[in-house]
């Protein structure tokens, strides 16, 4: 059994080109792809924000966020090509490994650690059923999504490597300084 995954976070059409749109979020998709087609027989989890319309973190309810990833809607929606260019099937975005974050309208959630599929299994509870003990990480956004749900993966005792390329950000200078907090803090970066 292959003790290592990736997840794929937030790799979503408001995230890329919606209204919460990121910096190098285009190249993010492709290096998170030729990642996947490159390491066969790594499992891969997705996590998405899924957002109900009345979510706190929106601006219209007293947030800080445009509104995004309104579960139904095309900007929360995965990026068509996990869909067309993963080439193992079983590695594209299906019921089976996409798990949601954000639907509680009274909370943000940044991590993905914590995201849950439809039947109420967490990431977390995936990954250790699985014998996962390292995980790498790609997509959106470096400075608060990647961010929390790799500082989470690491304090619950997890080996995390981030793919730079394969990540998208809010701020250059804001990605860069994450970067070098999160690997003050152990975390590998390829």
């Amino acid at each position: 059994m292959n003790n290592k995954a990736h997840i794929v976070v937030d790799m979503l059409y408001d995230f890329i080109d919606g209204s919460m749109a990121c910096h190098n979020s285009q190249n993010a998709v492709r290096e998170s792809i030729r990642f996947i087609n490159s390491n066969p027989g790594q499992q891969v989890f997705y996590i998405t924000d899924s957002h109900p319309a009345n979510h706190c973190s929106f601006i219209e309810n007293g947030g800080i966020w445009p509104a995004h990833c309104v579960k139904g809607t095309r900007g929360q929606q995965i990026h068509q090509s996990y869909f067309t260019q993963v080439t193992d099937h079983c590695n594209r975005p299906c019921d089976a490994n996409t798990l949601a974050k954000g639907e509680d309208p009274k909370q943000e959630q940044y991590s993905g650690f914590e995201a849950k599929d439809r039947a109420g299994k967490t990431l977390e509870e995936f990954l250790r059923d699985k014998g996962v003990q390292e995980v790498i990480v790609s997509g959106i956004a470096t400075e608060y999504c990647i961010n929390a749900t790799v500082s989470d993966l690491s304090d619950a005792g997890f080996k995390v490597s981030l793919i730079q390329e394969a990540l998208a950000y809010v701020d250059r200078q804001g990605h860069e300084e994450t970067l070098i907090k999160l690997q003050i803090n152990g975390i590998t970066m390829i």
